[in-house]
């Protein structure tokens, strides 16, 4: 049970319950995430207290209930949850599945409010401020570590968290008074804070969060294949392939956001998270020892014989704002010293400081480029980076399964097979993304290339392409984890989405459906007017920059998206889940234009990055539907947020090439570039050479393609040992997909981030989670925003304020690459 917040009179608690985040935010945080565990064979029916709400009421808005269940402790997965609301019908007070003023759903039912206030404000100068704030911060942020050594990332959560209280304070400081411009009347503050407002705002930074990746594509045409690779060019591309993604998501709304089976589970948490901030409880709960802990907080065989119980008091003495703000200032003056003062901080390796001149103990604990045994970190950034999210914001059964499968591949598979020198690995380095010759040196694509494209003959004079074992065993393992997940999909949430699909027409306008009906709708059309100039002017640009891949190519890409958007999207918004589509796109790229390294870029841009930023838009419209924004409104700000965020991003990737020396190499640390020279690597093994040369017959990395038959089956198994001992509960969690995603980070993703990350999910989402729970439920996630914001205005201040002034300190506690000198040599000479 979680704490609620005593409705207290407006003129005595208006001012504190505004300013201070409520107590249950911490679950709905806790669940906000896209790895799901798999639904438990037996069926268990949890009792819940949960309740129906009518939300909003126009007349009196603060005076709402909060169901409980959107944010209890004892349900931190969300698929159990949804399995156990649906069965639960007892559970369901106010109203019945069958009543046609409600959702036919119950987990959507316990989330989201079945009414609305159709005059609260939602476009207003408050959001126009935040909004266009919010956008700029996280695209200049998320792109400006993108391309450094540990990256980092603002999301979605960030701008939750921080965009509440500033938009309190706008409330209660902004000027009431009315203007009138050429008789359009508008006024800075409408009153409240609303949630629609904060929707809004949220939608339009969420745009931009993680357009970072579609930028390599073009860092990659800059740097390596074409250097006058000119900026208007690369704009323009990458808007329209963002406008082509939100045109999909647009045109795809009848079929996925609409029809009330389409439930798009992760904006439920969402929807509970923005619900928790603005609606008050009328009741207060006491939280027990027992309820506060979920089951996926337990681990098998253990069992809890203590629980620190703590006084309400206890917890009230900070709030979570100042709070945030204390561990913003820590976060801020500390990561002067991995960044600035003392930066081999940020990767410590214990073996290559104990044995420096022992290339074998620098290969195992190189916490760069090796195995990073007994490496650490006092670096935030390492902990939470870009490639895997905060560890804070990940359930610990999430965490456990990643783990386990970096453990098994990286720590024991790979060293056994490397140093017995398996396909002539050990005449390579043990942990790189460069690709090379047979002899050992860096592959030089220019010996295979003549007139920007492939050459058969030259290749067979030069040489065949060798990865590292690590880089290999990616791909094999990619294989397979793109088949687990259309087989874990199938055998858990087959019958499910095929009911789904059945009760598309017969459950389309539900409640929310309907109210949604009384704002103007986007008309169709105008999705079509903008997919066809999005397409137009990718191919108009390409051809007139000269990037070398034909109109065909293009046309290829967009049927991709606009092929694979529906049956992905309902896969996605019924599951949970998204099949990988990176491989999808990387073997039709080098199947259909093999031999033009460029068309990778375009595949990658329309066929891949398109397609998953699609759906990432209409789960945002789901959201918004939701919410009851007005979908005119929601359109303005996400193509709003879509149009800023490329500008800054791109702008900002070309103004550090142009200022940054040995800008994405190894001698411009920290800006080393892992993700695209991921991408330019990519582009050599897909494109240039094409995956009948790399992984065909008489190739050693042909057995890998044995993964897609590996992630056939293996879900089989774990499935039957599931449904035959359904008590065993580490068993529930096992999540085969999860297991092999957890080396597909390796590389570009540094080895030492790996042990440091789950290290600090352990301490916070098990152990401060288990014991102290009242701590967890509180400040947890705050102090993951508060530590994320602080080290990344530190870091554009130390860039901005001392290396571009050239005030750089260069001694040996800023010597990175001197830990570990032999870790890069291969095992054995080639």
């Amino acid at each position: 049970m979680t704490e609620a917040v005593d409705q207290k009179p407006e003129n005595e608690s208006h001012t504190k319950s505004q300013t201070c985040l409520p107590e249950s935010i911490g679950h709905a945080l806790y669940n906000q995430k896209t790895l799901i565990p798999p639904d438990p064979p037996s069926k268990r029916n949890t009792p819940s207290s949960s309740e129906n709400t009518t939300g909003y009421n126009s007349e009196e808005i603060d005076a709402v209930k909060y169901p409980e269940s959107t944010c209890t402790s004892d349900n931190s997965e969300v698929d159990e949850y949804i399995k156990d609301k649906e069965n639960d019908q007892d559970a369901f007070k106010s109203k019945g599945a069958e009543d046609p003023e409600d959702s036919p759903f119950e987990v959507v039912r316990s989330a989201v409010s079945n009414t609305d206030v159709p005059n609260m404000p939602s476009m207003t100068f408050r959001t126009h401020v935040l909004g266009i704030f919010f956008v700029c911060l996280i695209s200049f942020v998320n792109q400006f570590y993108w391309e450094r050594d540990n990256p980092i990332a603002l999301n979605l959560l960030i701008v939750q968290l921080l965009c509440y209280p500033m938009g309190v304070a706008m409330a209660w400081g902004l000027p009431k008074r009315t203007w009138n411009l050429f008789g359009y009347k508008w006024t800075m503050n409408p009153g409240e804070f609303t949630i629609k407002e904060h929707v809004l705002i949220s939608l339009m930074s969420n745009a931009s969060a993680f357009m970072a990746l579609t930028v390599d594509i073009f860092a990659v045409l800059r740097l390596y294949y074409n250097p006058s690779f000119p900026l208007w060019a690369a704009l323009l591309l990458l808007l329209s392939g963002q406008m082509f993604a939100y045109a999909l998501a647009g045109l795809s709304r009848a079929l996925l956001v609409l029809p009330a089976p389409m439930i798009w589970p992760s904006s439920l948490i969402n929807a509970s998270l923005f619900r928790t901030f603005h609606e008050h409880q009328d009741h207060t709960v006491e939280t027990t020892s027992e309820e506060a802990v979920p089951d996926t907080a337990r681990i098998p065989h253990v069992r809890r014989r203590w629980q620190w119980r703590w006084r309400r008091a206890s917890f009230s003495k900070i709030t979570r704002t100042r709070f945030f703000w204390v561990c913003f200032i820590c976060s801020f003056v500390w990561y002067f010293i991995p960044g600035y003062f003392l930066q081999m901080l940020s990767t410590v390796s214990l073996l290559c400081l104990v044995a420096p001149n022992n290339q074998l103990a620098n290969m195992i604990g190189d916490g760069k480029q090796g195995l990073g045994v007994l490496a650490f970190s006092l670096d935030w950034s390492v902990f939470s980076n870009a490639f895997l999210q905060s560890p804070i914001a990940t359930p610990f059964w999430a965490a456990c399964n990643l783990f386990v499968g970096f453990v098994l591949v990286f720590w024991v598979a790979l060293p056994v097979a490397y140093f017995k020198n398996l396909w002539g690995s050990a005449t390579l380095p043990l942990y790189s993304m460069d690709v090379f010759t047979t002899n050992g040196t860096k592959y030089d694509i220019s010996k295979v290339m003549r007139d920007g494209v492939f050459d058969s003959q030259a290749y067979d004079n030069y040489s065949p392409l060798r990865m590292s074992l690590e880089f290999s065993w990616v791909y094999g393992i990619g294989f397979a984890a793109l088949m687990s997940i259309l087989v874990h999909i199938g055998i858990y949430n087959g019958k499910e989405i095929i009911t789904r699909l059945r009760e598309t027409k017969a459950k389309h306008d539900d409640i929310h459906g309907k109210l949604i009906t009384s704002y103007p709708s986007v008309k169709a059309w105008w999705y079509m007017v903008l997919l066809i100039a999005s397409c137009a002017t990718g191919i108009g640009v390409g051809i007139g920059a000269g990037i070398g891949v034909p109109w065909w190519g293009y046309m290829l890409s967009f049927a991709i998206a606009i092929v694979l958007v529906i049956p992905v999207g309902i896969i996605q918004a019924i599951s949970n889940r998204q099949p990988g589509l990176s491989l999808v796109a990387e073997l039709l790229s080098g199947v259909v234009l093999q031999g033009i390294p460029t068309g990778y870029s375009i595949l990658k841009l329309y066929g891949h990055g398109s397609l998953a930023q699609a759906l990432s838009y209409a789960q945002d419209m789901k959201l918004a539907h939701y919410m009851k924004i007005p979908p005119r409104h929601v359109m303005i700000y996400q193509l709003v947020g879509i149009v800023i965020s490329v500008i800054i991003q791109t702008c900002l990737f070309f103004w550090l090439i142009d200022r940054i020396p040995d800008m994405c190499r190894p001698e411009g640390y920290p800006w080393v570039c892992r993700s695209t020279n991921l991408v330019y690597s990519a582009s050599i093994i897909w494109n240039l050479i094409g995956p009948m040369k790399v992984f065909g017959e008489g190739s050693p990395y042909s057995p890998l393609l044995w993964g897609f038959l590996f992630g056939l089956v293996l879900p089989i198994p774990v499935y039957y040992l599931q449904r035959r001992f359904p008590n065993q509960t580490w068993l529930q969690h096992v999540y085969v997909p999860v297991i092999l995603s957890g080396i597909v980070g390796l590389p570009p993703m540094p080895s030492v981030d790996f042990p440091m990350w789950f290290l600090f999910g352990f301490v916070f989402n098990f152990i401060i989670h288990r014991y102290w729970h009242a701590w967890w439920q509180k400040y947890n996630f705050t102090l993951s925003a508060g530590l994320d914001s602080g080290l990344a205005l530190s870091g554009i201040l130390q860039f901005l304020a001392l290396a571009q002034n050239g005030l750089k300190l260069d001694w040996w506690g800023n010597q990175v690459d001197r830990q570990c000198t032999l870790s890069k040599k291969p095992w054995i000479s080639p």
